[in-house]
């Protein structure tokens, strides 16, 4: 079958590599539809160390073969898939830090990642890290279950609190579903800063209650909605390094950042000014099963949406090409898939 693997800087290629079969405790997944996520393009612009490994971590697909003992899916559901609970076995398990179990972890992202992945047809899983997709959702919708979770995580990882005026620093398809999910844990006013025109127009669509542009324009709406007080929270989703001090500056004292959006470069931060302001900081990364599962009802009962965020399908022929676009920006889709079957 042919795969796309990210293979240096700046190098995406397409290659014929051999049809998985499930191993011991996996299941074999025909991928339906996979979304290009904003580290894939990041991996290829500053050549992130991969195995080299197919890339494409948000799927979702068909389950057409277990091995003999697995009991938790079957043959025939439709599946997406976070990270695996933890082993028990590792330092981070060891001290009852599950979630940062570094065997689970490295079979989903980093230098040890498996080379299954869904920018390809079909990829072998293990299956304690399948979650079954509500049948209500189409697959369009079921392949943007991972960065839902994502943006869950983040705001149950932040310090919000209901009432809270929250600022989002970015609004590509993390930072537009890290407003929803604000929202949804009960922020009074939300926020959106994003430079471009047409994103902004897209998070009031989605329930912003104001979308700016950064600099006097983000003062101006900042400062209006909280009396000059600054915002309680400001969740930088923009995976530049710029954004990180500017998220400090923009929330009050006694405020926090939340660092969603990922970033190869190293950033510039002046400590006087977090330290002056006694600003609190978290740091977010993927997620759990159990908020992969809320994350699908949340997006089946509607209270999460993300039709508007997908804007297009690719085939694999295409994708080497899309991956520079949406790398030199020629390309500002928010979300794209890639339909691994086609092309």
């Amino acid at each position: 079958m042919r795969a796309g693997l990210v293979t240096g800087k700046e190098q995406f290629e397409l290659r014929e590599v051999e049809e998985p079969t499930p191993g011991p405790g996996e299941a074999l997944v025909e991928i339906s539809l996979c979304g290009i996520c904003g580290s894939d393009v990041h991996a290829y612009a500053e050549g992130w160390p991969y195995a080299p490994g197919i890339c494409g971590h948000e799927w979702v697909g068909t389950v057409v073969a277990v091995d003999a003992e697995v009991r938790v899916v079957g043959m025939g559901d439709r599946v997406t898939g976070g990270l695996a609970p933890g082993c028990g076995r590792c330092p981070e398990c060891r001290a009852d830090h599950p979630a940062y179990c570094s065997v689970a972890r490295s079979y989903y992202i980093g230098e040890n990642a498996p080379v299954s992945g869904g920018f390809a047809p079909f990829m072998a899983a293990s299956a304690d890290r399948l979650v079954r997709v509500p049948p209500e959702l189409s697959n369009d919708d079921a392949a943007v279950i991972e960065p839902v979770s994502v943006a869950l995580h983040a705001v149950r990882r932040s310090r919000l609190q209901p009432g809270d005026v929250a600022c989002v620093v970015g609004c590509g398809p993390i930072g537009l579903l890290v407003a929803q999910c604000a929202r949804l844990a009960g922020a009074g006013t939300v926020i959106a800063v994003e430079p471009d025109a047409e994103r902004r127009a897209l998070a009031l669509e989605l329930g912003v209650d104001a979308a700016v542009a950064p600099g006097a324009e983000m003062r101006e709406a900042v400062n209006e909605a909280t009396d000059g007080l600054r915002a309680d929270i400001a969740f930088d989703c923009a995976g530049i390094p710029q954004t990180i001090q500017q998220s400090a500056d923009m929330v009050r004292f006694g405020g926090s950042v939340c660092i969603v959006g990922v970033t190869g470069s190293d950033a510039t931060i002046r400590p006087n000014r977090w330290l002056f302001k006694e600003i609190s900081v978290d740091t977010s990364l993927a997620f759990t099963l159990d908020e992969m599962r809320a994350a699908a009802g949340f997006i089946a009962d509607g209270r999460i949406s993300v039709a508007p965020l997908v804007q297009g399908t690719v085939t694999l022929d295409e994708l080497p090409q899309t991956i520079d676009d949406l790398a030199t920006r020629r390309n500002t889709s928010i979300k794209l898939l890639v339909d691994p079957t086609a092309g």
